[in-house]
């Protein structure tokens, strides 16, 4: 297993973004993107490439994004999915920088859809254990996350 610290390639490269993809994991149909936005910077140009969906949720900051005549405005923790090859404008209009990550794959590799009946047994096993089961006390260095 490799560990990439994506912050210090960004800072490589002259558009503060790295792609991490085939060239380092020896793979072409799965990639991720870090991107920084510098405080105000505009129209930073992100491009889902042909064949690929993607998947673009922001660390940190808030970022604006245009796309044709469509514009909207995506916080920290929110994300938004892209189905087909486009291109996007970022903005950072925010006094801090802005963080964001993309993650794509090749949108020819289809999943098997579970057939009815098994998908039907799983969910009543997920309902089961979240309805059944209480979630274990956290103990020593473990903790809970909660939407508070």
């Amino acid at each position: 297993m490799k560990i990439f610290k994506l912050p210090q390639l960004a800072e490589l490269c002259p558009e503060n973004e790295y792609r991490l993809g085939k060239e380092d994991l020896s793979t072409s149909s799965v990639y991720l993107l870090y991107g920084r936005l510098r405080p105000k910077e505009a129209s930073r140009k992100i491009t889902t490439a042909q064949g690929s969906e993607e998947i673009i949720c922001v660390v940190k900051g808030r970022i604006n994004v245009r796309c044709g005549k469509t514009a909207f405005s995506v916080g920290a923790g929110e994300a938004f999915h892209s189905k087909e090859a486009q291109t996007f404008l970022f903005d950072n209009a925010g006094d801090e920088e802005a963080i964001y990550i993309a993650a794509g794959g090749d949108s020819s590799l289809k999943t098997a859809e579970p057939h009815a009946e098994k998908a039907e047994q799983v969910k009543d096993i997920i309902e089961e254990d979240l309805l059944i089961e209480p979630a274990p006390k956290p103990e020593g260095d473990e903790f809970e996350i909660t939407d508070e």
